[in-house]
């Protein structure tokens, strides 16, 4: 054999080890990928459509998880998805026994499972509810950093729990199955949501502080402090991801409506006490006249228990806001909205200021006021995501990005309200 036949198949080696080497790679899964991926997702139909009252969703938008979390029953059949939303509608019906009830309203999109970054859940046709914090608004140009597509993660050995991965937020999402109509599932929700009348919960030296409009929670265990989004259940309260401090793990709570309780699901003798924050006024008490910046403004109580009309927002402008009393925390909550029209040319509007520059006149977002415990009462307004309110002119109504004309009024960062009398 000459040298250039053995130089040949000396280059010719690895090549032919390589290959050797791929084919027993190749030859550790009976099957090819494709059909592996395609028997997955079929595993994954079969499982989502096995369950009979459907699968409740955690669903948290956003990366940062700064809207916290909100429930989602879904219930698939081969083709659709029918979602109940927590937050979406209700009809009045009748009940057995003669009296009327607020149901949920359902919606109902197609679905489809694929294979992209991995095995995905894709609600593929428009829905209000599946879609709504991934769709664009004049008010939130980028949405609110919501998924529609969703990696599957892991399905539990017991069938009963599917991890997902926003495609787009990166959450982590679990799917429950659930063990009761997706109709009572959500009128239990709705139940705890809307009994909640305390925001600050202690027991000795652990104290958990709710923002239920941001749903962030804060939990103080002595001198240690920290912060996590939460969701609302059917039975109570779990945060995003467990907390551990000072040898204590918090992760979920159960409420107890009637005492005003929460009690840790990690700790059963940790029961956790609603009290009401320092400065807390009644809803009369918050009426009378109060300086913001240069001028002074009435707030007179609307008469029910509710709602409040201010008077001079906006200097020079004919026109009154609404603002809502809210029991938690025994002060105002502001939103941006319509105040009066200047001239018969300018819509003036409350709206809210971001650090970064940018103006929102989203109806949806709240400052929330704390009050001072000091003479004279000092109200600060705080929402996530927004520094302080201005008062802007627009050529149209309602507004748009277009027709801004320019700031009618800027309030201090933060905006607050001080007692005149």
């Amino acid at each position: 054999m000459n040298n250039k036949l053995l130089a040949y198949l000396f280059l010719m080696l690895p090549a032919l080890l390589m290959t050797s080497c791929l084919k027993d790679q190749e030859d550790v899964f009976e099957k090819p990928a494709s059909i592996r991926s395609a028997e997955y997702l079929e595993n994954a139909k079969n499982v989502l459509t096995s369950a009979e009252n459907g699968w409740v969703m955690n669903y948290y938008p956003d990366n940062l998880q700064s809207y916290g979390g909100f429930s989602y029953v879904l219930k698939f059949d081969n083709k659709t998805v029918t979602a109940y939303y927590v937050n979406g509608k209700y009809e009045l019906k009748q009940a057995g026994d003669g009296s009327t009830v607020n149901v949920p309203v359902p919606e109902t999109t197609t679905y489809a499972l694929t294979n992209e970054d991995g095995p995905c859940i894709a609600f593929d046709t428009y829905s209000d509810y599946l879609h709504y914090f991934a769709t664009p608004s004049a008010s939130a140009y980028e949405a609110m950093g919501g998924d529609f597509i969703f990696i599957i993660l892991n399905i539990s050995e017991d069938k009963n729990v599917i991890t997902l991965k926003g495609n787009r937020s990166g959450n982590l999402i679990n799917l429950y199955r659930n063990t009761v109509t997706p109709e009572e599932y959500i009128s239990r929700n709705r139940e705890v949501i809307d009994t909640q009348l305390y925001e600050v919960f202690v027991n000795d030296n652990v104290t958990m502080t709710l923002d239920l409009e941001s749903q962030q929670a804060s939990i103080t265990v002595g001198e240690e402090s920290e912060d996590q989004a939460f969701i609302l259940t059917d039975r109570g309260l779990k945060l995003y991801q467990p907390i551990t401090m000072a040898g204590k793990t918090f992760d979920s709570f159960a409420y107890d409506a009637a005492n005003n309780t929460y009690t840790s699901d990690d700790n059963t003798s940790m029961v956790l006490t609603g009290t009401l924050p320092e400065g807390w006024q009644s809803y009369e008490d918050l009426a009378g006249t109060y300086s913001v910046g240069d001028h002074n403004i009435t707030v007179k109580t609307n008469g029910d228990g509710q709602t409040y009309t201010i008077s001079g927002m906006a200097e020079g402008i004919t026109g009154n806001i609404t603002a809502t009393y809210k029991y938690t925390t025994g002060s105002f909550v502001l939103s941006p909205q319509y105040i009066g029209m200047y001239a018969g040319t300018y819509y003036i509007w409350l709206l809210a200021h971001s650090a970064e520059g940018g103006l929102s006149w989203d109806e949806s977002i709240k400052f929330k006021g704390h009050n001072s415990n000091t003479e004279p009462l000092t109200i600060t307004f705080v929402a996530s995501g927004y520094d302080t309110c201005w008062a802007g002119a627009f050529e149209e109504d309602p507004p748009t990005g277009d027709s801004y004309a320019g700031y009618w009024e800027q309030y201090s960062t933060p905006m607050t309200f001080v007692r005149v009398k």
